[in-house]
């Protein structure tokens, strides 16, 4: 029988809550003094806003892995899509900036 916690969707919002979760803390920890729209626009202004959500993603490994060895196959899938979505808008974004790899 299959676990309640075993789906899709669990994956997919646990692996895009998270890593905003890690950002809430990194706010919290170094510019508290900052109100988060300030946060935000100084975080997008030096163009380091996906740098650091893309690694604030990298708590969706220990997740993935969390879920992986609970036997929660589906949800572990949802954090890889997660994941994947996170690194498509890493990737579109440095184009549209005009980067190279």
């Amino acid at each position: 029988m299959r676990k309640k916690a075993d789906k899709i969707w669990v994956g997919l919002l646990s692996g895009f809550v998270l890593p905003f979760v890690v950002m809430l803390i990194f706010y919290l920890s170094s510019y508290a003094y900052l109100t988060v729209p300030d946060f935000m626009r100084k975080m997008v202004f030096a163009s380091i806003f996906f740098k650091v959500l893309s690694l604030c993603a990298v708590i969706n490994l220990g997740t993935f892995f969390l879920f992986y060895q609970s036997k929660h196959d589906r949800a572990a899938r949802g954090v890889i899509l997660a994941t994947m979505i996170f690194a498509f808008a890493v990737v579109v974004n440095h184009i549209l900036a005009g980067g190279t790899f």
